[in-house]
């Protein structure tokens, strides 16, 4: 294979061996055949390295080992920002560049050889003449001048651009019980609290009715409340807000359990705790209330309170949880009511509940937990979100949870958790995924892409763009914990950084053939030919055949040299034709520069480059490895990895994607108030281009998982304010790339970003 080319890597923790890390704050092991040393005397031909930033004891590693190493960019350890590194304006390459951007623009550019890129200008201008073609000479004059001049070539390396921020902030939840977490530390929680609420299953309070003094009281015993069977109510919130009160809906309550053969009652109005931290236990033991109850009794005004009813939250866990249903409508008598009935009466959305209904409660539909899990979660969310359960017997709203939904939902997991009225419904989520993580729904999640752009910064998603189910997605991650944003905390991602400013000088390889090798070659031989052939013309005369003759003047006797022309003349013709050969080949020198450089590549260095704006594949190409002469195609359009993404179908028998997406791409306006602005993204390793939207541009490329023979890419910006990555799209690139890429530290990506998105 022919390389060319070479990027000097920078800003990498120092590492040995590619691959071996070690802790930061210690000192770099040893190289195997160099040993690492310190003090002035090693400062020749060695690499200087500050490594103790408390003593200020320098390190130098020998240039002989400098190949192992890499060095991490400078940061400042006197500020609290010496774990995050030092945010810099972000530059981006635009085609149409903006000056009222939030970010810096700039003209695409590219960085390749200079003798490479005037080599491609020259030999279009030969094959295609334009109004620049007077230019030709002064071109490639300059062109010769730079395949002579000594330029750094780019050094072949096996990974991406490594991504070194880091999320050091303190976490809301975390999944390990070591960790330090604020919600914790916010409720007083420990973990002999949580095990006894754990395995508490029976309601606090239960209402006896005391035949001998025939009246009702409120038994908080534990014996009592154990050994005696009871009736659960729910009824309509909205029924009690109308009348005002709630002393005829107790009453009514009375009634109905005496007449169905029960003295005991459970009625959340009278039957929860005050106090937040006990009310937090109650609503933690909800689901078991009407699991353990004798049957369920619904109580409504009339017939036509049942949408009202099935609007509330609670509703749906209320009824498939319970062993049996009845319910009392005005005056008529107490009524055996089925599931099936109940979702025909109460629910808006009869066929997706009945369907729950159906799978869940009935077994008569079998679905997969994880699909089932998701069902309920999307039908307690289409509830409206206020109950008595959260509020007090007058009604106030300042114990109200903002995660009621989150609550209503855990009933039907295996593993619950503490309500917090401090936490956000995406927070107390994302720790009840979390504490049930047999099937993995939250870490499926980060790698789906919502066709709803409004939640794309977040972290929940319903549907994904590309149609793919969640448990087609198989994680790559791990979620640790949740921050006060609402942000997922990562850990064991890939990650890669992304090049913004420009296109970088690349290494590759393309086909070693004669014809390449004799082509890359022509030029530095013509370069020699011209001097030799300027030498022999120059030499007009051998001293070994030249003859001495004397002439007599007027002044006297001269003695001279002649110059011997017979043995001359050879040295000029040859010169001559020397010369001309030279001029011949230097002139179509950049034809042969070209072609040697052309040819499909097989082999580059990893790259992921993105543009503001739309390029083809072919200018991408060139921007990359220069012009080439012939058909390989270099970089090709991806046929499934972005929204925007079309294949080929019947007109190839091999799968790639259909320029038709480059046409869509460019003829789209380049920025929509919904989905932002539109880029385009350059993968090396893959040879791929990519088209896809986003409001800011992505720094960071997340390897979140696979699906479909896909890998799942999620591109970031960034939050230096908070040290949290805000989700801008996913791709489905080849999955084979999160090999090229360094195992990051802690990343929190999701949650609400801090400012509105500007155009």
């Amino acid at each position: 294979m022919t390389w060319c080319g070479i990027q000097q890597r920078k800003h990498m923790t120092l590492r040995v061996r590619q691959a071996e890390w070690w802790p930061r704050g210690e000192p770099p092991p040893r190289h195997p055949c160099t040993a690492l040393s310190k003090g002035p005397w090693a400062m020749h031909q060695a690499i200087k390295l500050k490594m103790n930033h408390a003593t200020d004891e320098t390190y130098y590693i020998p240039l002989a080992s400098a190949s192992a190493y890499s060095i991490r960019p400078k940061m400042n350890h006197a500020t609290d920002d010496k774990h995050r590194g030092k945010c810099k304006h972000l530059a981006v390459q635009s085609v149409n560049p903006s000056l009222t951007s939030d970010w810096t623009e700039c003209a695409v550019h590219s960085n390749a050889p200079a003798s490479t890129k005037l080599a491609g200008l020259l030999t279009r201008l030969i094959f295609n003449p334009t109004g620049k073609t007077f230019l030709w000479l002064f071109i490639w004059l300059c062109y010769i001048i730079l395949l002579w001049v000594p330029s750094r070539q780019p050094v072949f390396t096996h990974y991406y651009k490594p991504y070194l921020m880091q999320f050091v902030g303190q976490l809301w939840t975390a999944r390990s019980p070591r960790e330090y977490s604020l919600r914790a530390q916010a409720a007083g929680e420990d973990d002999g609290h949580v095990q006894r609420v754990t395995h508490a299953l029976y309601p606090h309070f239960l209402v006896v009715y005391d035949e001998n003094r025939r009246d009702w009281t409120r038994v908080d015993a534990e014996a009592v409340v154990r050994r005696k069977p009871y009736v659960a109510v729910t009824y309509c919130y909205a029924d009690v807000m109308n009348s005002g009160s709630t002393e005829e809906l107790i009453e009514r309550v009375w009634n109905a359990t005496l007449d169905q053969g029960f003295n005991v009652y459970w009625l959340d109005l009278e039957c929860l705790f005050e106090d937040p931290v006990q009310k937090a236990q109650d609503l933690y033991r909800m689901s078991d209330v009407y699991r353990l109850a004798s049957f369920t009794l619904i109580i409504l005004s009339d017939e036509s309170a049942w949408p009202a009813w099935g609007a509330r939250v609670w509703t749906l866990p209320e009824a498939l949880l319970s062993r049996e249903l009845r319910y009392l409508a005005g005056n008529s008598a107490v009524t055996p009511i089925s599931l099936i009935q109940i979702a025909s009466l109460a629910y808006s959305h009869h066929d997706e509940e009945s369907h729950i209904i159906n799978s869940y409660a009935l077994g008569k539909d079998p679905l997969e937990r994880l699909e089932c899990n998701l069902q309920l979660k999307e039908a307690i969310w289409r509830q409206q979100s206020s109950s008595s359960q959260l509020t007090s017997q007058e009604g106030s709203s300042q114990g109200r949870y903002r995660a009621e939904k989150v609550y209503a939902l855990m009933g039907f997991f295996e593993h619950r958790i503490l309500p917090n009225a401090e936490e956000t419904e995406l927070q107390a989520l994302a720790h009840l995924f979390m504490a049930n993580d047999n099937d993995r729904i939250i870490d499926r999640m980060i790698s789906m892409f919502p066709r709803d752009r409004g939640g794309r910064n977040q972290w929940y998603t319903k549907e994904d763009e590309y149609g793919a189910k969640l448990w087609d997605i198989e994680p790559a991650v791990q979620v640790i914990g949740i921050t006060s944003n609402g942000s997922l905390v990562l850990d064991g991602c890939r990650a890669a950084a992304i090049r913004w400013k420009n296109f970088p000088s690349v290494a590759y390889a393309t086909r070693r053939t004669i014809r390449c090798i004799l082509a890359h070659a022509l030029p530095y031989v013509a370069s020699v030919l011209l001097i030799i052939g300027c030498v022999m013309i120059l030499i007009r005369k051998d001293p070994d055949n030249a003859s001495t003759s004397t002439y007599e003047t007027s002044y006297g006797t001269y003695h001279g040299t002649s110059l011997g022309t017979s043995s001359g003349t050879p040295w000029v013709v040859g010169g001559i034709v020397v010369l001309a050969f030279s001029l011949i080949l230097l002139i179509f020198a950049p034809v042969l520069t070209t072609y040697a450089h052309s040819g499909r590549v097989v082999l580059a260095q990893p790259w992921l480059i993105r543009v503001k704006g739309v390029i083809s594949a072919q200018e991408a190409s060139d921007r990359l490895y220069g012009y080439q002469i012939g058909d390989s195609r270099r970089t090709l359009y991806t046929p499934s990895g972005s929204p925007l993404a079309r294949p080929t179908e019947s007109d190839s028998q091999f799968r790639k994607g259909h320029i038709s997406q480059y046409n869509e791409a460019l003829a789209a306006p380049p920025f929509d108030p919904i989905e932002g602005h539109m880029f385009t993204l350059v993968d090396t390793i893959s040879c791929t281009i990519y088209y896809f939207r986003a409001h800011r541009p992505p720094t960071v490329c997340l390897f979140a998982g696979s699906e479909g023979g896909q890998g799942r890419f999620v591109l970031a910006s960034e939050e230096c304010s908070s040290s949290e990555l805000r989700r801008e799209t996913v791709l489905r690139m080849p999955s084979y790339i999160s090999a090229y890429m360094h195992t990051c530290d802690w990343v929190a990506l999701g949650g609400k970003p801090s400012d509105q998105y500007k155009q």
